[in-house]
């Protein structure tokens, strides 16, 4: 260290970053409020302490290169919000991290520009920071390689996601550093440093494969492509004479291999390439997902060309529009101009352009100034800026504030000059100071509020789960509500609770609950979920038309959800309208084919064969149909066609197959090879089947007894468990909250897994 100050400032930031990339500003650290205090309590010593050093240090205050850039964006900002008053509270949701990232953005760079930090120190810090995280990414290929090693069996490796709960978010951070490290490692004079930075590099780009997040890895590519360039022409010294110069003198045998290097780079390019386009086909990443994202956004865009729909709440928009039926609810666009467009219309798109323009003049203006050493900073910096923005057109990472602020961080040490510019005195005496001490306190003291109401709301929620006193808890949610009674979730969630009572029979509740979600309704009308919920409710205090109409209402939002068909076809047979119930049930079978297993829908899959796609149906559900009807070669042939990875459940459907034809030995095998596989309590359940079929099979009907009963022991759940796992993305990626795992009430009899229910209706009548 040239200082001591910088041992000091390397030491502060990398506590900071440390915490915040690994904990306080991940999903983790912002959904538990435990972490609130702890992260609001830094950030007001660091606001504190770094303003306190400005005054006593007088330290002048210096222009930034997005000053004006951000009046555009408040402008952007400020009109959205005006025409989208309705929306103000999930709005204002946004507003607060796009402050917190303002004011993170002039503290550090105040410090640059005032030399209490320099930019070494930054990317020392970030890369102590990542370390961690790009070890836990490892850690979590451990079980991966028991799993392999015990069922010799190759499986393929889960996408890592360390710290961050998602593999593209993971790779959103990688990407960042990984040009980072390789300045670093450029830079560094020490051999032992160089290796080591050299091995962490790799360390990254392995993990970064792993993630196989097509964006990031076209991100990277182009990042390294300018990072290489950046590195070569530092000296200016990179021109086609000398380029061609140097060639014509290198030996024949370097020459042969420079071209077999270019060869092979360009076939692992082309391979890369076609599992990109490949993977494009795969379930849940399938470019079909994206289009009708991307559709949705160009509709909310058109809608309100000039205000958009306001800022966070895309995912608002996305799920009331008709005929887009994504998979699960998204909080973006993944894609980061249509999210602007979306979100800010025409005003937002207009500063995204001038931002760009901005800051592409500012970091050609800082590469001119800049010496060699200070251009392989830069190359690093603007290498991890680009990497990160070609990233956000294929998805938006940038959502979670852990990678928003790594991103920000090369964002700064890009765009800061070495000679940064003082703004005009009178400004600096007082308009700046206020402005910085008003954006911090502003975010402080409206953060403790929010986490003071939050952990409330939270504790409300423990306490139902914990003592299943639903009623209670409702009510216990009401004082939330009266404080921020525009937090619509809030509503969601008291509906769930009274819900859950009225579920035991009482009626009191069925009443509090429609309410509730009546109240959710008139602020975000466009879910599914609470149109099904309250359908519910009205069915059971005997309100038929109107729970008919609410659960139609569900159907129209969430046209691929065939649940709520199914329901929708049990109410019209109850009412007599045998012709509506046969709408129904053959939507609910023409959205997902494998229903036709459930015993509820058996017979009219039966009576209408018509209605029922085999081809569409899962290769297990084709496979365990067949084994029903006795056609055992058939199933093999199947299930011999459209090989599965190695699991639990599918190395007991080869034990049932091996029974099916007599071979014991090999379906014992088999599901030895499933028991050490097992990782959730239903694939014990499949593993306990399994048992049970090879007890039936060799007569002793006493011991498949007790493993039908343990399989069935294990698919029972808590009440407020999981039904559908990707709605708990409402809560938490679309108002960044917790909330209750169980999305459906009992009464709408949300069901999963008809392959497993199916054996074990059928083992138990064997």
């Amino acid at each position: 260290m040239k200082k001591r100050s910088d041992f000091f400032g390397l030491a502060i930031l990398t506590v900071v970053l440390s915490y915040a990339l690994t904990v306080g500003a991940t999903f983790n650290g912002i959904l538990d409020p435990s972490f609130h205090p702890l992260s609001l309590g830094l950030m007001s010593l660091l606001a504190g302490g770094w303003l306190v050093l400005h005054w006593r240090n007088k330290w002048r205050w210096h222009r930034t290169s997005l000053d004006t850039v951000f009046l555009l964006w408040m402008l952007a900002f400020a009109v959205s919000l005006v025409g989208n008053t309705d929306a103000w509270r999930r709005i204002a949701i946004g507003l607060w991290y796009v402050g917190l990232y303002i004011g993170i953005w002039y503290l550090l760079h105040d410090l640059l520009a005032n030399r209490a930090i320099n930019r070494v120190v930054i990317i020392d810090a970030l890369l102590i920071a990542g370390f961690v995280i790009t070890l836990l990414g490892f850690v979590q290929l451990k079980m991966w390689l028991q799993q392999v090693a015990a069922s010799g069996a190759f499986i393929m490796p889960p996408r890592p996601v360390s710290v961050f709960g998602n593999p593209n978010f993971l790779s959103d951070f990688l990407i960042v550093i990984i040009p980072l490290t390789l300045s670093r490692w450029y830079m560094a004079r020490a051999m032992p440093i160089k290796v080591l930075l050299a091995a962490y590099a790799l360390m990254q780009l392995g993990l970064l494969f792993l993630t196989s997040s097509r964006g990031a890895w076209i991100g990277i590519a182009i990042g390294l492509v300018l990072w290489f360039w950046l590195v070569a022409s530092r000296n200016e010294r990179l021109t086609r004479t000398r380029i061609r110069a140097w060639w014509q003198d290198q030996s024949p045998r370097l020459k042969g291999f420079a071209v077999v290097v270019a060869v092979a780079g360009i076939l692992g390019a082309a391979g890369i390439g076609l599992y990109l386009l490949r993977s494009l086909n795969d379930p849940g990443r399938s470019s079909d997902l994206r289009g009708e994202i991307y559709t949705a956004a160009v509709q909310l865009f058109a809608e309100k060309p000039l205000t958009g729909q306001g800022l966070f709440t895309f995912g608002r928009g996305l799920v009331r529009l008709p005929g887009i039926n994504p998979d699960k609810p998204h909080s973006h666009a993944h894609d980061l101009p249509l999210q602007i467009a979306a979100e800010l219309g025409i005003v937002g798109l207009a500063a995204l352009v001038i931002t760009l323009y901005v800051a592409y003049r500012t970091t050609r203006r800082n590469w001119q100034a800049s010496t060699a050493q200070g251009r392989l900073l830069l190359a690093g910096s603007l290498a991890a800026v680009v990497s990160v923005g070609v990233h956000q057109l294929t998805d938006v990472p940038i959502m979670m504030p852990a990678l928003a602020l790594s991103g920000l961080i090369a964002l700064i040490l890009a765009l800061a000059p070495a000679e940064p510019e003082a703004v005009a005195p009178s400004w600096s005496r007082f308009g700046h100071p206020v402005e910085m001490v008003g954006i911090w306190v502003l975010l402080i003291v409206s953060g403790f509020w929010n986490s003071g109401v939050y952990q409330q709301y939270v504790d409300v929620l423990a306490q139902a789960e914990k003592t299943n006193e639903y009623r209670q808890a409702a009510e216990d949610l009401q004082p939330v509500i009266d404080a921020d009674p525009n937090l619509s979730l809030y509503y969601l969630q008291q509906g769930m609770l009274y819900g859950m009572a009225a579920s035991r029979g009482d009626t009191q509740a069925a009443q509090s609950g429609i309410a509730a979600y009546e109240q959710f309704i008139q602020l975000d009308p466009g879910y599914a979920v609470a149109w099904a919920n309250l359908a519910v409710l009205h069915w059971q205090l005997g309100d038929r038309e109107v729970a008919v109409d609410a659960l139609q209402q569900a159907t129209r939002l969430d046209g691929a959800e065939w649940n709520l068909q199914a329901l929708l076809g049990r109410y019209a047979a109850s009412m007599g309208n045998e012709d509506a119930a046969n709408a129904a049930y053959t939507e609910a079978l023409r959205l997902y084919p494998d229903a036709s297993l459930y015993t509820e829908l058996e017979p009219f899959a039966e009576a209408h064969p018509e209605t029922v796609d085999a081809t569409k149906m899962t290769v297990t559900a084709r496979v365990v149909h067949l084994l029903a009807e006795g056609q055992v070669d058939e199933a093999k042939m199947v299930w011999a066609a459209q090989p599965l990875p190695a699991s639990a459940p599918k190395l007991v459907i080869d034990s049932l197959l091996a029974l099916a034809s007599g071979d014991v030995d090999m379906a014992a095998t088999a599901l030895s090879k499933a028991e050490l596989l097992v990782g959730t309590p239903v694939e014990q359940a499949w593993v306990h089947l399994g048992k049970a079929r090879m007890a039936q099979a060799i007569g002793s009907s006493d011991l498949a007894d007790q493993e039908l009963l343990a399989a069935e022991q294990s698919l029972v759940q808590k009440p407020l468990a999981t039904d559908d796992i990707t709605l708990i993305n409402i809560a938490y990626a679309q108002f960044l909250q917790v909330a209750l795992e169980r999305q459906y009430l009992p009464q709408v009899d949300y069901r999963t897994d008809p392959v497993l229910i199916y054996l074990l209706d059928r083992s138990g009548s064997e």
